[in-house]
């Protein structure tokens, strides 16, 4: 808005000046006009009290000269210019004007006539008061404003010219900072002000510039030994997360492989006793086609499920990092089908509630990997808990909800909790509650980081009645 200190200060005291002058100006003729009233009201008072006990005397008396006599002498004083008496029964009784009569600057006063014996209203009378005082004083309070204006006009002036070599110096010296600023032009500012401090500053920024080429200087060979510095810890951190995904990555196939020792356990039972019964009836000659062929079919299935398993195990471990739009109930689902085994073998039941239809936007395989470092923590800690409490069944309930255009993920388990003091460190990376080693302590780091990060969402974890919950909330795909 403004472009120099010039403008600037020329500004600021014009509206200083209006906005101290203007409503001083309307405060005082206000204060004014109030006393002014307050005045006029309290002469037409007096007027009105010395004329109603005469006024009613000779309405009374039927003196209408006297009356007539008597409102005439009102104009006496210069400020009534009109007179009017109405009976009660609307009758004009007296009617006057004065000859300088102004309608536009009068004030009507009324006041009742009273009969002096019964206390009634007998007339009314009406006075005009002229308020020619008010616009008298109004006009000069105008007067001595445009004088305080010119006279701050002259003040303004004197100032002006008296600071302006120093307003102008001021101006160079600020191009030259600019020009500075802009091409690092280090010439030596010129200035020929009056002022002692404004030279002192002039002679302070020619210094500055020369200092500021040295420190430029020494800048870039700073910054080229931090950029080196922050590029080497770039890539040191890029290693260790990539160590962490890996170690992650082989923590994540012993689970898989520990799933699939579960998963096959029983089809090859099955197998197997399906085969031994199969060669004890070829040589006890017992055989037939029939029975051949059911034997057959028991085995074709398992090996089918066996199959179903190896497939499912495959596409878990699909590093295809694509982002897609996926149904959060299935992923979860598919995540369960892998540890369903293990779950029931080790006496935990599982439940997955769907209360909403969730899309989520992600790497599916990235989401389903989070599900699996949860259960599987829930599954260690239930496991815990049975060792304690040997009869100890676990739970695991998994519900999946909206809210406020979030998609809200809960898996709760009853495996005792986390402890107060450790529940706000559980996500650092290599922090680990499980003992003996069997935790790598990256499981919880890389679940947030694949929320965070990628899925821009959050995960935090509470303590739950028997246990704890971790939530999971994510934006909603613009498919829901």
């Amino acid at each position: 808005m403004f472009k120099s200190f010039i403008s600037k200060f020329v500004f600021f005291f014009w509206f200083f000046f209006l906005i101290v002058t203007i409503p001083i100006y309307y405060f005082t003729s206000f204060q004014f006009k109030n006393i002014i009233r307050a005045s006029e009201d309290e002469k037409v008072t007096i007027i009105f009290n010395s004329l109603r006990p005469i006024i009613s005397i000779h309405i009374f008396l039927d003196q209408d000269k006297q009356l007539n006599e008597l409102l005439n002498t009102t104009f006496e004083n210069k400020d009534i210019k009109s007179v009017k008496l109405v009976s009660k029964q609307n009758k004009v009784l007296y009617s006057q004007e004065s000859n300088d009569y102004n309608q536009d600057n009068t004030k009507v006063y009324t006041a009742d006539i009273l009969d002096l014996v019964e206390q009634e209203k007998i007339a009314t009378l009406y006075l005009k008061y002229s308020n020619h005082y008010i616009t008298q004083y109004n006009e000069e309070i105008f007067i001595v404003l445009q004088f305080t204006f010119l006279f701050s006009l002259i003040i303004f002036s004197t100032v002006f010219f008296y600071i302006r070599y120093d307003l102008i110096a001021l101006r160079n010296i600020a191009n030259s900072l600019r020009q500075y600023s802009i091409n690092k032009d280090t010439k030596p500012i010129l200035q020929s002000s009056r002022s002692k401090e404004i030279s002192t500053i002039a002679n302070v920024a020619n210094e500055m510039f020369v200092n500021l080429a040295e420190y430029v200087k020494q800048l870039k060979s700073f910054n080229n030994e931090l950029e080196k510095r922050v590029k080497d810890e770039i890539n040191k951190q890029q290693n260790q997360e990539h160590m962490m995904i890996h170690q992650s990555r082989q923590a994540a196939m012993g689970e898989m492989l520990e799933s699939i020792a579960h998963q096959w356990r029983q089809p090859l039972n099955i197998i197997g006793i399906a085969t031994a019964n199969l060669e004890t009836e070829y040589d006890l000659g017992l055989i037939n086609e029939k029975k051949f062929h059911e034997k057959m079919d028991v085995i074709s299935l398992n090996l089918n499920y066996m199959s179903d398993t190896i497939d499912d195990f495959r596409d878990f471990l699909n590093p295809k990092k694509d982002m897609s739009i996926f149904e959060a109930e299935k992923s979860i689902e598919d995540v369960l089908t892998i540890l369903s085994a293990q779950l029931q073998n080790y006496n935990i039941e599982y439940s997955l509630q769907c209360n909403d239809e969730l899309l989520l936007y992600g790497v599916e395989n990235e989401f389903k990997q989070v599900m699996l470092i949860l259960l599987n923590n829930s599954k260690d800690a239930i496991k815990l808990q049975q060792k304690i409490e040997q009869s100890k069944k676990g739970k695991i309930l998994i519900s999946i909800n909206r809210e406020n255009n979030q998609g809200i993920i809960k898996l709760c388990d009853n495996g005792g909790g986390i402890a107060s003091e450790i529940i706000d460190s559980i996500f650092e990376p290599y922090f680990s509650t499980k003992l003996n080693a069997n935790g790598t302590g990256i499981g919880l780091y890389i679940a947030k980081n694949i929320i965070e990060s990628r899925m821009n969402g959050k995960i935090s974890v509470i303590n739950k009645d028997s246990g704890c919950c971790f939530i999971i909330s994510v934006p909603l795909s613009i498919g829901n």
